[in-house]
């Protein structure tokens, strides 16, 4: 069996991403005879390349290829349908967000934009790709590696989106492509096409891969009530501390009830994993292959014995009352409510400045703690790349466009524009918002939240702004071409402000995680002669796994069952679930600590 990350990488230093043969690509550099020699070499190597008749197809005549503005001529109309996800605190209408009114009027694009949240987007997902009625472009909907191979690959509903790189119609794709293999390789699917693109993180202290997935912060004004005075480094030491908030007076915090651990998205989960040695690719899915840092190995985190001491740590938290009786199904609406309370000493969320923008600075963040199963606290890497969040239905009329537009968000001013929106005093605003600027510390500062129109950066940029929860883009550029823009001869990676909230969790993030990031295992893409039987072991797997989980957890089932259910794994198949896991990483040497 063929496997993907020897595959991908080779085919990466073959050629530079098809060098402009794309279905639409009609200018071409070299010869004729040195193009039909590359299309050739790439069609073997990347299973079926496109043909010379193919390669000199023209570009649609109402499509600008000499700028961004407009992307489709002035003149001429098109109209692009788009699924997006938002953030939990959206709370206008997309369409009436400065970006997507920049897209219409400065680009020429028309937008017919439909809007899920964290609540609706799976169900709308799955509707989606059943009845194959695709938007043309869908952003941020959580779509996996093998999502990529079954609507991809296999069904051929996503565009095969590298058909279309070149240097003409999508010079920023072409050139971050050409210089990250490795985020090529993790958007690559075994036919060596790519459905999707990859976001890219800056990388300097406090971004990108300088910090680890942990997001666990502790309130000090907690830890001094319990005489605690500073943060825990093991395990029985966390548990400890929950267990002194837990003892405190209520009323003396001013709250009516005390849940020492509250988590938005299974970031609690997250870092008791992690201290037993877990490097996880989703949370919330012990079924899914692991990096166990201690064994070096690949491993099913619910079928090794550790899993029981794991599910009996949950067990103690949740009988002590220790973690939210709703531990399994609080949702970020419910658990930010008793942030805002002052009612969690350990918030498990993306920052502390989402739900107490007041009292930001009162959080430390959690070291990633040691334990009997993993001598030194660890955390995953976040990476410098990640499965991108855009994809394109392989029915759309507008395939040159959709690419065009895709490849104007990774573009200096695109990286920016998609989040922060323009500088102020630019025509760009429209008349819509008031633009950023750099303080006298050289800080960007946004014009509609000074004057206190939103309440944090983060509300402006969700209420005001972008048209995803994540847009892709390039964040290095953007957090470079912002201070050009506001007006800085020479643009350096900033510092960071511990005055403002943002850079805070950040800041206290890097410090508390230095010596403790681990690299995670890269997508795991299944060939098509798998990827059946995987899901078929799987579901059932996952179902059980998940259902007797929370029995034990909440004390519906007996701890001493725990024999019985490693024996019920072993008849559902695990062991072959397992061994076709790891046949998918089968060519993978390992993560670096």
């Amino acid at each position: 069996m063929k496997k993907i990350w020897k595959k991908v990488v080779a085919v990466s230093m073959a050629a530079v991403l098809m060098c402009g043969c794309g279905t639409g690509s009609g200018a071409q550099t070299g010869s004729q005879e040195e193009q039909g020699a590359v299309q050739g070499s790439q069609a073997e190597e990347n299973a079926g390349g496109n043909s010379s008749d193919e390669a000199a197809m023209q570009y649609p005549e109402y499509l600008n290829l000499d700028s961004f503005r407009p992307i489709v001529k002035e003149g001429e109309e098109v109209t692009l349908r788009v699924l997006t996800m938002r953030e939990s605190i959206a709370n206008n209408d997309v369409k009436e967000n400065w970006f997507v009114k920049f897209i219409e009027e400065k680009l020429n694009i028309n937008l017919e934009i439909e809007e899920v949240n964290t609540s609706t987007y799976e169900e709308r997902r799955n509707l989606m790709l059943a009845s194959n009625d695709l938007p043309d472009i869908i952003l941020n909907m959580h779509l996996s590696a093998n999502d990529m191979v079954t609507y991809g690959m296999d069904g051929q509903q996503f565009l095969a989106m590298s058909d279309y790189i070149s240097e003409e119609l999508t010079p920023n794709l072409y050139k971050i492509l050409s210089e990250n293999e490795m985020a090529k390789a993790e958007n690559t699917a075994p036919d060596g096409k790519m459905y999707t693109m990859p976001n890219i993180s800056a990388s300097f202290p406090g971004w990108g891969d300088t910090l680890g997935t942990q997001r666990v912060f502790i309130d000090t004004k907690y830890m001094e009530a319990a005489g605690i005075e500073k943060e825990p480094e093991t395990l029985d030491e966390f548990v400890d501390m929950l267990r002194a908030f837990k003892a405190l007076d209520p009323t003396s915090m001013g709250v009516n009830e005390i849940w020492p651990m509250v988590s938005t998205w299974g970031n609690d989960k997250e870092f008791l994993q992690n201290a037993f040695g877990w490097i996880t690719t989703d949370i919330t899915d012990m079924t899914l292959p692991a990096w166990d840092v201690e064994t070096e190995e690949i491993v099913i985190p619910c079928s090794q014995e550790k899993y029981r001491d794991y599910v009996t740590l949950l067990n103690t938290l949740y009988s002590e009352e220790l973690i939210h009786p709703d531990f399994f199904t609080i949702d970020k609406t419910a658990a930010r409510a008793l942030y805002t309370e002052g009612a969690v000493p350990v918030l498990c969320d993306a920052a502390p400045y989402l739900s107490l923008p007041d009292r930001f600075d009162e959080f430390i963040a959690a070291t990633p703690v040691s334990s009997q199963w993993c001598e030194n606290g660890v955390t995953r890497k976040t990476p410098s790349y990640t499965l991108g969040t855009a994809c394109i239905s392989a029915d759309t009329e507008y395939p040159e466009v959709c690419m065009r537009l895709l490849d104007y968000f990774y573009s200096d001013e695109g990286s920016v524009y998609r989040l922060y929106g323009c500088a102020e005093g630019s025509e760009d605003t429209m008349n819509m918002i008031e633009g950023f600027s750099l303080d006298e510390n050289g800080v960007l500062v946004f014009g509609d939240v000074a004057s206190g129109k939103y309440e944090s950066d983060f509300d402006y940029w969700v209420n005001a702004i972008e048209i995803s929860q994540t847009t892709p883009g390039d964040e290095g550029k953007m957090k470079l071409y912002s201070q050009k823009l506001a007006g800085v001869e020479n643009p350096e990676y900033p510092g960071l402000d511990l005055t403002n909230p943002d850079d805070h969790y950040r800041s206290i993030c890097y410090e508390a995680q230095q010596g403790h990031l681990a690299d995670g295992l890269p997508s795991m893409y299944l060939e098509t002669d798998q990827a059946a039987r995987y899901t078929d072991l799987k579901t059932v797997i996952k179902n059980y796994v998940d259902t007797e989980t929370a029995k034990f957890v909440v004390g519906q089932r007996a701890l001493e069952e725990f024999d019985t259910f490693f024996e019920e794994l072993k008849n559902m198949g695990i062991e072959e679930y397992m061994e076709i896991c790891k046949d998918s990483y089968a060519d993978f040497t390992g993560v670096q600590k």
